[in-house]
């Protein structure tokens, strides 16, 4: 739906500007009451969402950016708020940004239990002294319990995307898709590697993909890439999300 016949947005003009006069109500000019309808996209790099966020309309999905500032002066603090309707180009930068992020999260989530399952190898079959096990046995926790945190801030974050911009995952799933489709593809035409279990490397390819393909709905909201068996993955990912 485009937003000038969108019941919400036909509205809104472009740009939108209040006023607030502290002890000077008589200056007031609000937002437009159709403001008030749009939805806040909880997005992952906002520092003072009271300050700046983006709203998108639920009628037509329609991206503004908010903006708030404020002036102090002797007599009596302005601030001025202003909302902006995003172009359909400013819109899929944002997008692609949070996807970008969104991916940037996954990654640490992936390195943070790879740090951890190395230093359990390394208390396992090391040899370690006493002294050294109970170290790399803290930084072990450490990292499990990190790699925790980042699985629920992911959790959060992607199915808060799921109720108010569900476009954000389909970018980044969609690239991860593809990713995994260039596997399955190379793997069946390209020439076996001694040592190399290309069997299981499909496998991994096909599970990964079906990961993804239900992510943007329901399913798993971390999902891990093996890279022993999918080399260059990260590589060919970081390709497909600069668009």
């Amino acid at each position: 739906m485009h937003p000038f016949a969108c019941p919400i947005c036909s509205r809104l003009q472009d740009v939108e500007t209040s006023f607030t006069k502290c002890g000077a109500p008589q200056y007031d000019r609000p937002l437009p009451d159709a403001a008030s309808q749009l939805e806040m996209v909880p997005f992952l790099d906002y520092e003072d969402k009271d300050r700046y966020h983006v709203r998108r309309c639920p009628s037509c999905a329609t991206l503004y950016s908010y903006s708030l500032s404020s002036e102090y002066q002797v007599n009596g603090s302005e601030d001025e708020e202003t909302l902006t309707r995003m172009t359909v180009a400013g819109a899929t930068v944002f997008q692609r940004q949070q996807a970008r992020l969104l991916e940037a999260l996954r990654r640490d989530i992936d390195d943070t239990e790879g740090s951890a399952g190395a230093l359990g190898d390394y208390i396992d079959h090391g040899h370690p002294s006493p002294a050294e096990a109970e170290e790399a046995f803290e930084k072990m926790q450490a990292n499990r319990a990190r790699a925790l945190h980042g699985r629920e801030h992911l959790r959060v974050q992607v199915e808060a995307f799921r109720g108010t911009c569900s476009e954000i995952l389909l970018i980044w799933a969609q690239a991860h898709r593809r990713v995994c489709q260039s596997f399955i593809y190379s793997l069946r035409t390209s020439p076996r590697r001694p040592g190399f279990d290309v069997q299981t490397a499909q496998y991994v390819a096909r599970t990964t993909l079906e990961a993804w393909e239900a992510l943007p709905e329901a399913g798993e909201t971390y999902i891990p890439i093996p890279a022993v068996y999918l080399e260059g993955y990260l590589d060919r990912l970081d390709a497909e999300l600069k668009g």
